[in-house]
């Protein structure tokens, strides 16, 4: 029973350092991404604006 539980606490310990690490790799690439695509659409608008 304590090795069952114990490698259970260690896969779900494992998991979500995995899941978060992703969940800040995907916050940064959706951030980089909205930053570009903001000021893509800055540039845009000043053409179509002139």
């Amino acid at each position: 029973m304590n090795q069952g539980s114990d490698r259970r606490a260690f896969a779900i310990y494992i998991a979500a350092i995995v899941l978060v690490g992703l969940l800040i790799v995907l916050g940064t690439t959706l951030s980089w991404n909205a930053g570009s695509r903001s000021d893509h659409s800055i540039q845009f608008s000043r053409e179509a604006n002139p």
